[in-house]
Parts: C-alpha cells; structure tokens; sequence
C-alpha cells in the first residue's frame, strides 16, 4: 500500500493483537473484539509472558509501510516499552531518525488494574472497550503509520486529511485569480507548499485532531477544494475556511461542505460555537456564512498576502 493512498471507507487495520498482563482482564474486551471481527479485523489474544518471552514485538515493521495491518492493545507497560522498542529499531533501520518521535503500533486498555502506571508518552488509551468502536481502533491505527483519516461524508463530497500527494491538485486549482483574490496563496515552490504539507501533517492533525482537510468528490475521486477548521492567534474560537475549485462552483458544494464541517465540529468535536473571517468584498463568502447561521459581530484588519485589508468577522453558535 502507498503511504499516502487512502480509499474510501476502507479498513487498513487487519489485525488487533491483544496483549494482557492477566486473563483476567479478557471478558472486558470481548465485545470489542467480536465488533472488530464483524468488521473484518482479525483478534488475537496472548498474555504478556508469551510475547515477551517470544519477542513477538519486533514484528512492528517499518513504520512507513505498515504492511501487515496489525495493532496492539495491551494493559502492561512493560509491553509497550518491548514495542516502543521494536519501533525505534526500525525507525533507526528504515529511516535513520531519532525513535522518540515515533509511535509504535499499539493502544493503551486503562483500567483499575494499572492505575498509575507508567505507560511513558503512549498517545492513544481507552478504558470501556465496550463503548469504543473499530473506527477507533483504525484511526490509531493509521496515526501511528502516518496515514490520513477520513472525516466526513456529504451527499456528493468526502473529506480527509490533507497529503503531499494532494498538493499538485491544489497548485493548479489556486493558479485561477479568482480564488487567491480572497484566501492566502499558496507558498512561493511545489517543494516549499509540500514541506508546509507535511509539517502541517505531523505538528497540526496529531495535536488538534481536526485542521484543514481535502474535499474530494464522492463519484469521481476528484480533489474539488479544502475545508475543515483551524486555530488563529488571538482568537479563542475555531475558525471555519474554504476553498472550492473554480471548476466546481455553482453546484454549492461549499454550502453542502461547511455545513458537515460545522455539524462535525458540533457532533464530534464539542464546539459550541465556530468563528469565520470573511473580506468584505467577498460578497459570495458573507451570503454563504449568512446562510450557514454565521452572525456578524464586528469589522477587523488584518494582512492577507502582504496586504492590508478588512474582514467581517462572524460567529455561529450551535
């Protein structure tokens, strides 16, 4: 699989190994495994003393490659540090980067038994497997290989986490006058606009995890635009912005898209209330936004591609 290929609705997670420090612990995880087996996703479960005595760890492969589809859930620390290991040296092998900045494969099972704990800078825990769905379990799993999340469906439109490979697409899209009149350019390279790409990938999804994502097409596949939220200095409330290629507007597609993101941001993200700065001679953008709920509050200046020029600055409250 190409690190960057990501087709819709498909499940990339294969394999969930489940690593206990007591079988004790196993019923608590038997309806999670049963809907990761309905979903496709094989289960295995081993105690600790198994893997560690086999060094079973060592099977995290490349972390770029994820060629296996396995995760690892595990309530010892002792297991995770084995993994976290098994990560570093193939970090070191395939990549020749520092290991700590790698996550390996694996999913913390938080419960009273390990309360405490020391499970290091493990990103990704549950504690009621019950509730938790293989959805989950497959966004951890494509965090810790570096691979896009899908996040929304529209009538007509889906949105994932933006890649490098989308940038060709954007470049040309934003070659049009009429989409930078309002919104930053692009940077100066190809090469500059996929570095932003991918620090944007590595600092901005992990952190937040929401950003601003790729709009493609549900039929074609087609990158049609970008849209998703975003944190602005000085301002405490997520920011809404879009794009829609010239070559798809008049379909109103941003309307269908900004009203999933906000849904999103409500449903999913528990925001309240979303911010959005749009110039005002950008007629179409304020009808839109006035049409999304946005009220406007106040005018403000600010630059926008080495100019000085003033935003209406709206709010839309769940």
């Amino acid at each position: 699989m190409e690190q960057e290929e990501i087709i819709q609705g498909t499940f990339y997670l294969k394999k969930c190994r489940m690593v206990l420090r007591s079988a004790e612990s196993l019923p608590a995880l038997l309806l999670l495994s049963r809907r990761l087996t309905e979903t496709g996703i094989r289960c295995e479960a081993l105690l600790s003393e198994e893997l560690l005595a086999e060094k079973i760890y060592l099977e995290v492969g490349d972390p770029g490659e994820a060629p296996e589809g396995l995760l690892y859930l595990t309530d010892d620390p002792q297991v995770y540090a084995c993994l976290m290991a098994g990560a570093s040296e193939a970090r070191g092998s395939f990549h020749r980067e520092p290991a700590r900045t790698h996550q390996p494969p694996v999913l913390i099972y938080l419960h009273p038994g390990n309360q405490g704990e020391d499970f290091a800078d493990a990103r990704y825990a549950l504690e009621d497997p019950a509730e938790v769905e293989p959805e989950y379990l497959e966004r951890v799993y494509r965090r810790c290989h570096d691979l896009p999340w899908e996040i929304l469906t529209t009538e007509r439109c889906w949105l994932r986490e933006t890649v490098e490979a989308d940038v060709d697409k954007f470049w040309k899209m934003y070659q049009a006058p009429g989409i930078t009149r309002y919104t930053e350019r692009l940077f100066p390279t190809l090469e500059a606009e996929r570095g932003y790409v991918r620090e944007y990938r590595r600092r901005i999804y992990p952190f937040y995890e929401f950003g601003v994502w790729t709009v493609l097409d549900r039929s074609s596949g087609d990158v049609v635009g970008r849209a998703g939220l975003s944190v602005r200095e000085g301002y405490h409330l997520p920011e809404l912005g879009f794009v829609i290629g010239e070559a798809w507007q008049g379909r109103g597609l941003a309307t269908e898209v900004c009203r999933g993101i906000l849904e999103y941001a409500r449903e999913q993200l528990g925001f309240a209330q979303v911010q959005v700065l749009v110039h005002e001679e950008n007629a179409a953008s304020l009808h839109l936004c006035r049409k999304l709920g946005f009220q406007e509050e106040k005018a403000v200046e600010m630059e926008q591609n080495g100019h000085r020029a003033r935003f209406i600055y709206m709010v839309c409250k769940s």
